[in-house]
């Protein structure tokens, strides 16, 4: 006769009351822990905190965040809303978001619409709006007056944008190109060069940049007597740096210290110059802005302006967090972005 098995009872996922009896803390104050959002509630201890994390995570237990979204009526997300060409420096400054929103136990979610049509970007901003995020980090570019106004419409307030140029309504942190062009060229006139150039670059994208880089760099050689300044129009490609090099850097007379705009055209020349034959800095003194990771990994190692010694990602996502949890932004914070020059090998 066969033996008869035993009916297995169906497991069930951890509850928070499971929770608290490994914790040996109360269920509220295990709902106190795992509802915080990166806002530490002042009625739980570190020790609490501490035991009640222990012990969700010995369970297994995790809060099912689209429930929790639906009971809050808002979702936990910070979206980022990308309308330019991915670039390395664009790619860290989007990881820098997501992990500092990590900090926060806020996951990050990023939404690509450079090259959609107008009726396809209005379809899916109208998509995230209608996730109720708890925040918003985009371009002044992707979000027009009128995407603006349909997510206050649509009950979102907590947008930061970030452009060159200032903005009124809205919370926006603005790059002091000006500022970084008045640096360089200050910089590069101390490292005894007086016919300076800007790289211009070819995407219309970067026009008000590029004119706020050389009003910049023309106020400053104003006062210096003797101080001359060329455009450089580049496309970003070798093959047209080989080109400009072998047209505006020959002669006895050609400029000696460059603002190559950024450090991506910055790299682009410093190869080319290297390919050339011709010495930098020796003969030719390069800066760039930005300051990517892979500017200490050339040789020479490149010259650069940061915006801030507080990366942009990370004043992002506390303007964002602390206006969502409606705490005061701390000083910090609060200051105008300041270009910082990096100096290293290329000038």
């Amino acid at each position: 006769m066969s033996e008869k098995k035993q009916p297995t009872s169906p497991q069930t996922s951890p509850t928070s009351l499971d929770v608290a009896r490994r914790a040996g803390v109360s269920r509220t104050a295990v709902s106190y822990v795992l509802n915080e959002n990166g806002k530490r509630n002042e009625h739980v201890s570190e020790e609490t905190r501490t035991k009640v994390l222990q012990a969700a995570q010995e369970l297994g237990y995790s809060i099912h965040n689209s429930a929790r979204s639906l009971r809050k009526g808002q979702s936990d997300e910070i979206c980022i809303i990308v309308d330019l060409p991915l670039t390395i420096h664009r790619t860290e400054l989007y990881v820098s978001v997501q992990q500092h929103a990590f900090r926060y136990s806020y996951p990050s979610v990023v939404y690509f619409i450079e090259g959609l049509s107008s009726e396809q970007v209005q379809d899916l901003l109208v998509r995230v709006f209608a996730r109720r995020p708890l925040g918003i980090f985009a371009t002044a570019r992707s979000m027009t007056t009128e995407h603006l106004a349909l997510a206050g419409q649509m009950g979102i307030d907590n947008i930061v944008l970030y452009s060159v140029e200032p903005l009124e309504h809205i919370r926006t942190i603005i790059l002091p190109v000006k500022q970084a062009g008045q640096l360089a060229a200050q910089h590069l006139l101390e490292r005894g060069h007086r016919h300076l150039a800007l790289v211009q670059p070819d995407d219309p994208l970067h026009k008000h940049g590029f004119e706020q880089r050389l009003d910049g760099m023309r106020s400053i050689l104003a006062e210096v007597p003797g101080a001359t300044l060329d455009i450089l129009p580049l496309h970003f490609s070798l093959a047209d740096a080989y080109e400009m090099i072998d047209t505006a850097l020959v002669g006895e007379d050609h400029p000696t210290g460059i603002y190559a705009y950024n450090d991506e055209y910055a790299l682009l020349l410093l190869g080319a110059l290297t390919d050339r034959g011709l010495q930098v800095p020796g003969e030719i003194g390069v800066v760039g802005t930005d300051d990517i990771s892979l500017g200490e990994l050339m040789r020479p190692t490149l010259t650069t302006i940061r915006f801030d010694p507080i990366t942009l990602g990370q004043r992002a996502v506390e303007m964002l967090v602390t206006w969502h949890t409606g705490q005061p932004l701390p000083e910090e914070f609060t200051h105008p972005l300041v270009p910082q020059l990096v100096t290293r090998g290329s000038t």
